[in-house]
């Protein structure tokens, strides 16, 4: 019988969500690649070669979604030890809390916000005005994606991390609703809040003609982000799931859902209705089938370290690349505007990108992580960072005498 008490103590680091979490990098890499990457007019394989495999890759944008779920379960994954040990309502102080996040993330964007300045400083010369020192103060703030003219400025892959920022303030809210009312009704209100943002968002640009961005809005990807808080409640023993919640077959017809949604939505701009509609339930359908992906890695995580088995080497091969996965999203761009250093004026494939420039972020962004990121982590001295290698020494000892 297994023990929850003592798993939830030794519940640590996550190998599959590494993994998943370095493939999802990638691939945003590779999805941006092909579209920094210039067009060219020639004929022949020139011509359609980049038509066919930029298509292969068009939905490279939802490894986004699956960050949220992950970043949902690694955000929620101490008050769920807590309580898996049997804690009935492990507190969270918001001032310790925001202490860690900004210790561990903020130096490492500062970094790569200053270097993007840079870069742009030395493209073209900067005119100081009063929108770029607003654009400049969002960012430092990270509040740019509240305001459609800086949602994609400096960086465009910038948004994303904004709006993870204020998930994690909602992350507070989230608990009172989970604690006062459970999953079924915090979900309900997660979700809620994604079609309040769409009808506000309408009502200001109808009413008062001010855009306000609706999909790079914290609001709308709520429900998502929960979706990870849950998974790891479950993965916990907290809660118990659904058998649907672990089958791939579940997580296949969500994610073909939201491939086929993202597909039909541009052929239905002429109706808003019908637009909005397939909207709200495009990206929750990225979510849900991510979130199935997440508890069935998980749960097959946990059935290999019992059983003392080797690590998947899929898994061992892209749990690297996940642990400098922030550094590699907030760099990749910067490798991925230089084509023309390399003379790929012309080639805009997808070899040369798998060959050449995904390796270049990657090896830039693991320079960038032993620079600005390594440094604000746990540091080797520190009660987190003894548990963990403690938990991992006993893993291999118990592996080293099951092998012998």
């Amino acid at each position: 019988m297994i023990d929850i008490r003592a798993e939830a103590r030794t519940f640590g680091r996550v190998l599959s969500l590494d993994a998943m979490r370095g493939a999802a990098a990638l691939v945003v890499v590779v999805y941006h690649a092909l579209g920094v990457a210039p067009l060219t007019a020639a004929g022949g394989w020139e011509y359609w070669l980049p038509k066919v495999t930029a298509y292969l890759v068009h939905f490279g944008y939802a490894g986004v979604y699956l960050f949220f779920v992950i970043s949902g379960f690694c955000i929620h994954l101490h008050w769920g030890r807590a309580r898996a040990v049997g804690v009935e309502d492990p507190p969270v102080r918001f001032l310790p809390f925001w202490k860690r996040r900004v210790r561990r993330l903020y130096p490492p964007y500062l970094a790569a916000l200053v270097l993007y300045l840079c870069h742009s400083a030395y493209v073209s010369p900067v005119e100081v005005t009063g929108f770029y020192l607003w654009d400049v103060a969002l960012h430092l703030v990270m509040l740019h994606n509240l305001d459609p003219r800086t949602v994609y400025t400096i960086n465009g892959a910038f948004w994303t991390l904004a709006m993870e920022e204020q998930l994690y303030l909602a992350y507070f809210l989230l608990l009172f609703l989970r604690r006062r009312y459970g999953w079924a009704r915090t979900l309900a209100v997660c979700a809620a809040a994604r079609v309040a943002w769409l009808v506000l968002g309408r009502a200001v640009a109808h009413l008062a003609g001010v855009e306000i961005p609706v999909s790079e809005a914290a609001a709308t990807s709520w429900f998502t982000w929960a979706l990870g808080a849950l998974s790891v409640e479950a993965a916990l023993g907290v809660v118990k799931l659904p058998r649907w919640c672990y089958r791939m077959r579940a997580a296949i017809a969500a994610l073909l859902l939201a491939m086929g949604l993202a597909l039909a939505l541009p052929h239905a701009e002429w109706n808003m209705w019908l637009h909005d509609a397939g909207w709200l339930v495009m990206h929750p359908a990225w979510g849900v089938g991510f979130f199935v992906l997440v508890n069935a890695a998980v749960r097959k995580e946990q059935g290999w370290r019992r059983a003392l088995a080797r690590t998947p080497v899929a898994v061992k091969l892209l749990a690297p690349v996940g642990l400098i996965s922030y550094s590699l999203y907030l760099t990749h761009l910067i490798v991925l505007m230089k084509w023309y250093w390399f003379g790929f004026t012309r080639l805009h494939i997808l070899t040369v990108t798998l060959l050449v420039m995904t390796p270049l972020s990657v090896a830039f962004a693991w320079l960038f992580f032993r620079a600005f990121e390594r440094p604000f982590m746990a540091p080797p001295g520190s009660a987190l960072a003894r548990r963990a290698k403690a938990v991992a020494r006993e893993v291999e000892s118990a592996r080293d005498a099951a092998s012998a």
